[in-house]
Parts: structure tokens; sequence; C-alpha cells
């Protein structure tokens, strides 16, 4: 009997795992119940995020009709979003790379858009690869983004998808201390 008892002691031990989800959810009243320092960053790759202070984005058009964006020195801060995935070494345009850029007042508190309202902070998505066809900036024109800023950090969700071009990164929950 006590053999049994052990056995079920050792399976229940050995049967318990944590749970590694992200909560998805999103509640615009307060986000700093569900927002922590995590970032949502596909497995395959690495994610960085950048802070460009006192800086603003222009978004040009080049000869065939493509976004692109330009940073100058503003009055704003942008907020830069990179997800890499190095490509196998020894090869040429092996990498592949996608990148969020908006902009943000610096004297915003809190900001809720959604969908076209996006156009506001122009947010910019970028694709970049050996991808004919799917490769340069798209302007992200479906999605939420809840931002909330205090003196000593900037709290972001955002969520977005672009018919357009596919895309590995949908998703991106950040707490950036200054």
């Amino acid at each position: 009997m006590k053999t049994y008892l052990y056995i079920y002691i050792l399976i229940l031990i050995t049967g318990c795992k944590s749970s590694d989800r992200i909560n998805t959810s999103i509640d615009t009243k307060d986000t700093s119940q569900y927002l922590s320092n995590k970032a949502y960053c596909p497995k395959e790759g690495d994610c960085t995020i950048s802070i460009h202070k006192n800086t603003i984005i222009h978004i040009k058009n080049d000869t065939a009709g493509k976004y692109y964006p330009v940073l100058e020195k503003g009055d704003y801060s942008v907020i830069e979003f990179t997800f890499l995935i190095k490509g196998v070494e020894g090869t040429a345009d092996g990498d592949y790379s996608e990148t969020i850029h908006f902009e943000i007042d610096k004297t915003t508190k809190r900001l809720a858009l959604k969908n076209k309202e996006l156009e506001q902070v122009k947010l910019l998505f970028g694709k970049h690869c050996f991808c004919r066809g799917e490769a340069g900036y798209y302007k992200i024109k479906e999605g939420n983004l809840v931002l909330l800023q205090t003196n000593d950090k900037i709290t972001i969700d955002l969520s977005f998808k672009i018919p357009e071009v596919t895309h590995k990164l949908m998703r991106v929950q950040k707490e950036i201390k200054y």
C-alpha cells in the first residue's frame, strides 16, 4: 500500500507544471493589471525596442509609390520595435525582420486608438527580407493601441493585422522604463 501511495505522490509532483500563457485580454480602464515587463516575441527570433526621444516620423513615398519612414529631430518620441530572425551564417539576404514605428507626443499620458485612429500616431510596419512582392513598409490600419505614459515608463499594448502581407509579429506588449 505504501508503494502505491509513494507512486501516486511522485506522479502528482512530476505532473504539475506552471502555465506559460500570456494574458491577451485588453481592459483599457487599467492596463497596469496585465502589462508587465513582457513582450510578445515569436519564438524563432529576437525582439528589441528603442525609444527615439525628441524625434518625429515623416512617412515618405519612393519612386515606386512605396512608403518608408524618415526620422528627424522634433518634439515627439518615436517608438521602434524590431523582430529579427538571423539567417544561416554565410548566406546573403538570409535575415528576416519586421519593424514597427510610431510617434507619440511627449505629454501624452493615456492613449487608446483603434483602426483608422492609428493614423494619429503614424503607425508603420516594415517587412525586411528576400521575399519578392512583400518586402517594404505598410501603414497599419487594422488594430488596437493602448499606451500609458508616466514620468519613468511607457506601457504599450499593440495588436494589429495587415491583410496585404503575411507577417509573424501580431502583438506587442511591453513596459519600457526610462
